[in-house]
């Protein structure tokens, strides 16, 4: 009687031992996930904390550019009765002639002309272009050289536009489906511009105008 009570006892302890061991195992593996936890609070608010600030500098720039912009207007020859500029050709009545593509024969790769400060002031954002015939993005290309260009097929990366301050979006020879992902891919801080005007002229002044 007594063998059996002590070979429970010594069972008792043994199973005590084991749990114990258990426990203390199951203790360190919380502690680590919990300084792992730790970590990524840190990891997570120190991203928060770089956006905030990549946010501010942005708004800064813009407000940089805003200002920039003002200050080039001050330079701009004044306007007639008719709203014509010193210097610059009457506002023609009829649009432009196009050539096989569809491009306007103005925007040759040479126009529009910009000041040296209208090209830093469009080098200061991250631009992206979607749709548009080939031809008109390879003009597009020459007269804004700093832009991105995606072409026009549904199967463009949409990760490029991550980045984007801006998307253009013309609507000529694109699909709906590559509108739609390009819309959805942009980021929310980004600004849109729709067109179906192949006059690079006329994109210029769109894209400032929705900049100011």
């Amino acid at each position: 009687m007594a063998n059996s009570r002590e070979k429970k006892t010594r069972n008792v302890f043994t199973e005590k031992a084991a749990l114990e061991q258990e426990i203390a195992a199951l203790q360190a593996k919380l502690e680590e996930q919990a300084a792992k936890l730790a970590d990524c609070r840190r990891e997570i608010e120190d991203a928060i904390v770089a956006r905030i600030k990549q946010r501010d500098e942005l708004d800064a720039l813009r407000e940089e550019n805003r200002q920039l912009r003002k200050r080039l207007a001050m330079y701009e020859p004044p306007a007639d009765s008719a709203g014509v500029h010193a210097g610059d050709e009457p506002p023609a009545q009829d649009e432009p002639p196009a050539d096989a593509a569809g491009v306007p024969v103005e925007d040759s790769p040479a126009e529009p002309a910009r000041t040296r400060e209208e090209q830093e002031f469009f080098d200061s954002f991250r631009i992206y272009v979607v749709g548009g015939t080939e031809k008109w993005q390879k003009k597009a290309a020459e007269v804004f050289p700093t832009m991105h260009f995606l072409g026009s097929e549904k199967n463009f990366d949409r990760s490029a536009l991550a980045q984007a301050d801006y998307v253009i979006i013309n609507t000529n020879a694109v699909s709906h489906a590559c509108t739609e992902k390009a819309k959805n891919a942009a980021p929310k801080s980004a600004s849109i511009i729709m067109t179906s005007n192949n006059n690079l002229h006329l994109l210029q002044r769109k894209l400032l105008e929705t900049i100011q």
